[in-house]
């Protein structure tokens, strides 16, 4: 068995693919599989796989689009590990980064989740400094102490976990049950969520040992669509009704009520009133009936 289950969920893009699956093979910790969880069938995306030789990739077809949260976890579930690496097929890792990323959880059974930071590279593979810098303090991990983190709930305020290409994760310790497709876009902060409420050991690597890649068909390049808004304002709901998280709610909910806003107009413009009109309920039951006075937050 693998020490490690890379996870690379990928959809006709290999260009792309290449890369990642060249950064996977080149790490020096070399004891793990890499999933290719092939969400387009092309040919091209199998010969390409084939063209590594290199007996740790597997590449599986679904046999039919499954979109990209069950696509991921068709991925997990294939896994041979415990301990799980999601690389999307547009970025690219660090030769040390499962060196780094992999120890703690490989030495301590009580470690569920160690992330670090990450470079921001453009279409062409550049790393963008200025921005790097910018979204390392957006996402709060330039102010984050190196080791394990003391007070891991404050992580799902800032989003600060790159889980979908920048940690890797004790797959025993999701509760996968609570995992379907309505997390799609949002599936990354759905498993940070299950990750720092099941009280495990959360361990932050400063150092940038991954790549996130800014292009045309990245999230990080458009508005925050209609999918992925749905799906972050299931997972802001369930954190609102979970009270392992109550003393974070009030921040979490001017996120959620920010969301539903949003939602309330881009189902607007669309005429698709009935859609609105529950979401605009939700961000007023939001404002008038707040989760942290309930909970004395």
């Amino acid at each position: 068995m693998p020490a490690v289950s890379v996870v690379t969920t990928t959809l006709n893009r290999p260009h792309y693919l290449k890369e990642a699956i060249r950064s996977a093979l080149s790490q020096t910790f070399e004891d793990f599989e890499l999933l290719v969880c092939d969400d387009g069938g092309r040919e091209e995306t199998k010969c390409l796989c084939d063209s590594f030789h290199d007996t740790r990739i597997r590449h599986i077809v679904n046999d039919s689009p499954l979109g990209i949260a069950l696509n991921t976890y068709s991925g997990v579930m294939h896994a041979g590990s415990d301990l799980i690496a999601f690389l999307n097929d547009d970025d690219r890792w660090t030769p040390q980064f499962l060196e780094n990323c992999a120890s703690p959880l490989l030495t301590d059974a009580n470690t569920v989740l160690c992330f670090c930071d990450h470079w921001l590279i453009d279409a062409e593979g550049k790393i963008l400094i200025r921005e790097t810098d910018s979204n390392s303090l957006h996402y709060g991990r330039s102010s984050l102490a190196p080791g394990r983190v003391a007070e891991p709930l404050k992580l799902i305020v800032s989003n600060s976990v790159p889980l979908a290409m920048g940690s890797v994760f004790r797959k025993s310790a999701v509760h996968w049950g609570l995992y379907s497709k309505k997390v799609e876009g949002a599936y990354d902060y759905f498993l940070s969520y299950c990750l720092l409420r099941s009280g495990g050991k959360i361990v932050y690597v400063s150092e940038r040992l991954t790549e996130y890649r800014i292009h045309s068909c990245s999230a990080g390049a458009a508005e925050f669509n209609l999918t992925n808004s749905t799906a972050a304002a299931h997972v802001l709901d369930l954190i609102l009704n979970d009270p392992l998280f109550h003393s974070v709610a009030r921040d979490i909910q001017s996120q959620a009520i920010g969301i539903e806003d949003h939602l309330t107009k881009l189902f607007f413009r669309r005429l698709d009133l009935v859609s609105a009109g529950r979401h605009f309920c939700k961000s007023l039951d939001y404002r008038f009936f707040p989760r942290w006075r309930r909970s004395g937050a």
